[in-house]
């Protein structure tokens, strides 16, 4: 279970913010400055005093933010503003519906695409299997095991892979990727290359 540290003296006060991403289940997700400044790492314990509340994508958040040893963290929250419900796409006529108005002769009936040709693709020969469990350059889905923040690095496991070997990252893999730190058992995709001690994670992403 992910435990929050004690947060330091430095504090900002009222931080507007909207959430990335937060999961109920796991009890922590991780929220967007509006400012585009950074990120900060949330927790449910900071919910416990609103009640039963529902944190989706996109839910606006005022807050006070600490700096902490695994980063920017929400320690209070003072108000909550639902997120813009997605707009409802036009409805479109049944298929069979759209080919009788067509077939009459109806100006307003959409017109079918004409279908384009298309040239069969040259079959490829499949390479030889890489010694990592994934291929390399796809995204692979997986869970952080660890990150350790006094080395700046961790390991993944990959969801798919039953050799426990896990895929080494850095700080500077989670910089480069625009993240500051992960939390141990967070879902993220990555693309991996294989290495001499091995496989080690070249991006990492957030699910």
């Amino acid at each position: 279970m992910h435990r929050v540290s004690r947060v330091s003296e430095e504090q900002k006060q009222q931080v507007t913010a909207v959430v990335k991403w937060y999961k109920a289940d796991k009890g922590f997700g991780f929220v967007r400055f509006a400012d585009g400044s950074g990120e900060a790492f949330l927790h449910s314990r900071v919910l416990a005093s609103l009640g039963e509340v529902s944190l989706t994508e996109g839910t606006g958040l005022v807050c006070d933010i600490a700096e902490t040893p695994k980063g920017p963290q929400v320690v209070a929250i003072h108000s909550i503003t639902p997120a813009d419900p997605a707009e409802a796409k036009p409805a479109r006529a049944p298929k069979q519906r759209r080919q009788r108005q067509a077939e009459a002769g109806d100006p307003q009936a959409p017109r079918p695409a004409p279908a384009a040709v298309r040239e069969p693709k040259p079959r490829r020969e499949r390479s030889a299997p890489a010694l990592m469990p994934v291929p390399t350059g796809e995204m692979i889905y997986g869970t952080v095991r660890w990150y350790n923040l006094d080395s700046q690095s961790g390991l993944i496991d990959p969801w798919d892979d039953e050799t426990g070997i896990g895929v080494y990252f850095d700080r500077a893999i989670l910089r480069q990727s625009g993240l500051e730190v992960v939390a141990d058992g967070e879902d993220v995709r990555f693309v991996a290359v294989p290495g001499d001690g091995g496989p080690t994670a070249l991006r990492v992403e957030l699910v």
